[in-house]
């Protein structure tokens, strides 16, 4: 989801890569680095030998990596949108808000007679949604175009590791040579 008029002019283009599709597949690719491939590819073949698909340990260091390089700090602008909401229920604040966050983020909130009717939207630079505060006071995280991108990359590349590896362990299992196995680099 997107949102316009918050001084962004990075929404989708019809018939075109949008700015968000762009800045996605940047970050992705400054993040699938050649150790982090490795390191996925490794974690498969180990998979591979105990019949596990995508271990739990995959899963967490795909999801701490995830988190620290392609990920928006949602942790810290969850306090920020907290704070806000707090100190408007506090000063007794009712209507609809617009402004801006940390790090070029836009809060869009709307404050009712009770703050338990609060709600309040978290927008990107780029006008992405990436989380949300509902009434009845919970956060909702809404994952970006580039946290979507690595998780098929990272899939894409833990998969061709993983069937690679039954291949080569099949293959030793009747005695023979194991098969060529193609191989897509997903790296522009």
């Amino acid at each position: 989801m997107q949102i316009g008029g918050l001084g962004t002019n990075s929404t989708a283009t019809l018939g075109g890569t949008s700015q968000i599709q762009k800045s996605a597949k940047k970050t992705v690719e400054n993040a699938m680095t050649d150790g982090f491939v490795e390191q996925i590819k490794e974690m498969a073949r180990k998979d591979a030998q105990t019949g596990v698909y995508m271990s739990d340990e995959f899963a967490q260091m795909r999801q701490a990596y995830k988190t620290r390089y392609v990920s928006p700090n949602r942790s810290g602008l969850q306090g920020q949108v907290m704070s806000f909401m707090q100190r408007a229920a506090m000063g007794g604040n009712r209507g609809n808000f617009l402004m801006r966050l940390l790090g070029g983020y836009s809060m869009k909130a709307s404050l009712g007679i009770h703050s338990q009717y609060n709600t309040a939207e978290v927008f990107a630079p780029n006008g992405e949604l990436v989380g949300a505060y509902t009434c009845g006071g919970q956060w909702v995280e809404f994952p970006t175009e580039a946290e979507s991108q690595f998780l098929g990359d990272t899939n894409l590349v833990y998969l061709e590791a993983y069937r690679a590896a039954r291949a080569e362990m099949k293959s030793a299992a009747q005695g023979q040579a194991p098969a060529d196995t193609a191989t897509v680099d997903i790296r522009a």
